[in-house]
């Protein structure tokens, strides 16, 4: 096979592998699109939260009024707001003696007994409450410090830590995230975490699909002169 030919499949080959993953890119685009829109909507329009249901990550609902949460909190460290390190505030959340999940009740600058008993209250009143979900943490995020249960050191929310610590299995498979700003000052709407990129990089694909193609007819062109 001579040099001409082995360019040409080359070409093809890039050409093809190029072109299926801008195919895939779009396909990506469009489930993005399709999420941010039922994230928005749920976040703007929210239902009452449904254990039977499961809810894809960051959607808005409301909390049951059949859950209640316990003044045992936990404090996730080394959470900055401006510049300021603090903590993110976890309370468990109970259905009768069933751990159902924890609630990141938001970012707090120091763990004051008396500023954390004025946020359990102020959610206690509620009774029902605007939250979104996010996953759990089943294994440690890189770069951050195991948690140490026994000393209740805590990093990041992970599920198993969290049974360990509470000494119950937890029911859900995500945990809450406060989104009253009256309550969790520090609010970070959801749709802020999410990012669609999936247009540039199909764009990107394409285009070198196009580019592959090109050289593919001027390298042939060249072969028959």
């Amino acid at each position: 096979m001579n040099k001409k030919n082995s360019l040409s499949i080359f070409f093809v080959f890039a050409c093809c592998l190029t072109f299926l993953l801008g195919t895939w890119q779009y396909q990506r685009l469009i489930w993005k699109n399709d999420l941010i829109n039922n994230v928005e909507q749920s976040i703007n329009n929210p239902s009452i939260f449904d254990e039977s249901i499961i809810y894809p990550e960051l959607t808005g609902v409301i909390s049951s009024n059949n859950f209640s949460i316990q003044n045992n909190p936990i404090f996730v460290g080394s959470k900055t707001y401006q510049g300021k390190n603090g903590f993110h505030l976890y309370f468990p959340v109970f259905k009768n003696t069933d751990l159902i999940t924890v609630l990141n009740a938001g970012w707090i600058s120091s763990t004051d007994k008396e500023n954390i008993n004025d946020i359990y209250n102020q959610i206690l009143n509620t009774k029902t409450y605007k939250i979104y979900l996010r996953n759990y943490f089943n294994k440690k995020p890189y770069f951050t410090p195991e948690n140490n249960v026994s000393k209740n050191e805590w990093f990041y929310p992970g599920r198993p830590d969290l049974e360990n610590f509470y000494q119950k299995k937890i029911q859900l498979d995500q945990y809450f995230v406060l989104a009253e700003v009256s309550i969790n000052k520090y609010f970070v709407n959801p749709m802020n975490l999410l990012r669609n990129s999936h247009l540039q990089y199909l764009l990107t694909w394409y285009l070198l699909s196009f580019t592959s193609l090109v050289m593919l007819v001027i390298n042939r062109r060249y072969k028959n002169e």
